[in-house]
């Protein structure tokens, strides 16, 4: 039952869906769903009413994946300030999630999903930015183009990997890219998806925003596929 499951959830990495809002999408760390997060209001301030809402979405029909057993965290600066929440079921496969949060600051909210129709799956993990009140980081991020080219260079296979993190590690090192604190351990051996060479190749070409480019490698950290 399990294999049939994975089957039908399972679809070679494309392009992912577009949502309306603020809705940010990624694939849980073996792609096995891909997940919808968006908050209410979408420009929250300390101490007003905050949500999370988070649909857990099929990759290959495009709709919300029902029955659902999932795990939510909320932290900043390595430190959980909600969460996590014990193993939970949505029948809908949609949740929202109110939170209480008094200061200004850059969060992470990490799901994680470990069963799929009432069966269990090995956990599989994904990580959203968002902003309560102002930034931590207000000045302007700027990011070399040496970093820029490497990115497209290695999207098209003209550089190795280890070419690539070292623009990565400079990203990291100079503060420009936040990655959430993540348990250590050795890199997994599931290969990069293809999604994240494209995001590369457009983020080089200008065709999306550093955002959606640092949302990727975040992925790529956090599900310790790379190692920086």
């Amino acid at each position: 039952m399990l294999k049939f499951l994975l089957v039908v959830l399972f679809i070679p990495f494309l392009m992912l869906p577009s949502f309306a809002g603020n809705a940010q999408v990624l694939p849980t760390e073996k792609g096995t769903l891909n997940v919808s997060f968006s908050t209410t209001p979408s420009e929250p301030k300390p101490s007003e009413s905050l949500t999370l809402n988070i649909d857990f979405v099929n990759p290959f029909s495009n709709n919300i994946q029902q029955h659902i057993d999932y795990k939510v965290t909320v932290s900043k600066d390595g430190e959980n300030i909600f969460g996590p929440i014990p193993l939970t079921h949505t029948s809908t496969g949609s949740v929202k999630i109110p939170v209480k949060i008094n200061n200004n600051g850059n969060y992470v909210a990490l799901i994680q999903v470990e069963g799929i129709l009432f069966q269990p799956i090995p956990p599989e993990k994904v990580s959203f930015n968002f902003v309560v009140g102002e930034s931590q980081t207000s000045e302007q991020i700027y990011i070399p183009d040496w970093v820029r080219n490497n990115a497209g260079w290695w999207s098209e296979g003209k550089i190795g990997d280890s070419d690539f993190v070292l623009g990565i590690q400079f990203l990291i090192t100079h503060g420009i890219m936040k990655i959430p604190q993540t348990q250590s351990g050795e890199p997994s051996a599931q290969e990069i998806p293809a999604w994240i060479k494209n995001n590369a190749s457009w983020w080089a070409n200008g065709q999306i925003t550093d955002n959606d480019f640092v949302q990727g490698i975040q992925w790529l950290i956090t599900s310790g596929i790379m190692k920086v």
